[in-house]
């Protein structure tokens, strides 16, 4: 859905979806009805719909305010982002590089918490020392303070990406000197806390209310399920981080005399088991020279195929992307998607070809890695399309990893 920009401040627009009119109406809506049911001898629906629409706006507005306040330190902490747009109650941020401190991040952190609980405190002030009989006005400035001082509290919750699991993460980051205690920490935490809802919920859901057992159970479960899929990911960029690719099972190179003629490369080409392979590799008297791909058949006519021989059209192997077997797996996912076809042979330390890897080999190492087998089916269904398995996005890992510093 489309998104609006309402200013751009250095150099960084900041933008509103469409989901935050919807918000607004429905915070509108929501204020009004308890207005109207709380003090109906107090306000007409009309001044109930004010108060409601007001104090949603300006709690939203007070919101953007924070964000441009989080910006700014964010930037003087070496966090280079690229857009915000404002969802719901809170922003998305669209980061290029992260702050690669402990007490950056921790800065980073408490910015947002602090700006709502100064908001509260001055706004709460106000309507406490005001002698304005302006009862709409003081409505709108208790019930704005008293929401962002609810909104301080749930950003210090010491939950995923809020700001109070960014902060716990962050100090033990800093007392440890360690960035994956602190990550680790965190989500034990989210873990222990998630259960304890989950737990609470499903007393609730049978003994009290089913409404909001039902919520508590559904919160809790999806925090669970969460830590886990959160766990997964970190084992994945330690196997992406720590691996080489020796570890691998590679793919056996073809191999073809340089003096083979053409009719037998096609006999070769016939009877291949993988669909995926195009390449062969030359070899003379034990020594390789080159390689071909099987493409070349369509380029010579079946009448010469008998006086044509793959020594005369193989490239250099120097001319294949190739990396070494002691190599970083994520350098070589790295090289592996500059790649045309997605295929990149592997050396040995004297510059000897020992196999190929590509995408679904790569894919099917970490998924067993992580303990799972995946059905041979699927996995010769990725082998013939070259994929990662299961629509991991590897690059896309690899890529963040390098934004947030852990390479």
């Amino acid at each position: 859905m489309k998104s609006w920009q309402i200013f751009k401040i250095w150099g960084i627009p900041f933008k509103i979806h469409s989901y935050w009119f919807v918000i607004l109406f429905l915070f509108s809506w929501s204020i009004s009805n308890q207005i109207n049911l709380s003090s109906g001898d107090i306000y007409n629906p009309k001044e109930a719909w004010i108060v409601g629409f007001l104090t949603s706006f300006f709690l939203l507005s007070s919101i953007i305010s924070h964000e441009v306040l989080h910006t700014f330190v964010s930037l003087n902490q070496g966090v280079k982002i690229k857009k915000i747009t404002f969802y719901f109650l809170g922003a998305i941020l669209q980061i290029d590089k992260y702050c690669q401190t402990a007490i950056g991040n921790i800065k980073i952190a408490i910015v947002r918490p602090l700006s709502c609980f100064a908001t509260a405190f001055i706004l709460l002030f106000i309507s406490n020392i005001n002698s304005s009989q302006e009862l709409i006005f003081l409505s709108i400035v208790s019930r704005v303070g008293i929401l962002n001082l609810l909104l301080g509290f749930l950003n210090l919750l010491p939950i995923g990406s809020l700001d109070g699991g960014n902060l716990l993460k962050s100090i033990i980051w800093y007392f440890s000197g360690s960035k994956n205690k602190g990550r680790n920490f965190l989500n034990k935490v989210n873990l222990s806390l998630s259960f304890l809802v989950l737990i609470f919920g499903i007393i609730c859901l049978f003994r009290f209310n089913f409404y909001y057992g039902f919520i508590l159970s559904f919160l809790g479960l999806f925090g669970v399920n969460s830590s886990k899929s959160e766990n997964q990911f970190f084992k994945i960029e330690n196997i992406l981080k720590f691996s080489k690719v020796s570890e691998l099972k590679l793919k056996p190179l073809r191999k073809i005399e340089f003096d083979s003629n053409f009719s037998e490369l096609n006999k070769l080409v016939k009877n291949k088991n993988d669909a995926s392979d195009k390449y062969f590799f030359v070899t003379n008297n034990g020594r390789w020279t080159g390689f071909i791909d099987e493409n070349i058949l369509k380029n010579v006519s079946i009448k010469k195929w008998e006086r044509h021989f793959v020594g005369d059209f193989k490239k250099s192997i120097d001319s294949f992307e190739s990396v070494y077997s002691n190599d970083k797996l994520w350098k070589t996912i790295e090289k592996l998607e500059e790649t045309n076809d997605g295929f990149i042979l592997v050396l040995n330390a004297a510059d000897i070809p020992l196999g190929i890897i590509d995408r679904s080999k790569i894919g099917n190492f970490i998924f067993n890695k992580l303990g799972f087998n995946l059905p041979l089916d699927i996995v010769n269904k990725f082998n013939y399309k070259n994929q990662y398995p299961l629509g991991i996005e590897l690059p896309r890992i690899i890529n963040l990893m390098k934004q947030k510093g852990d390479l």
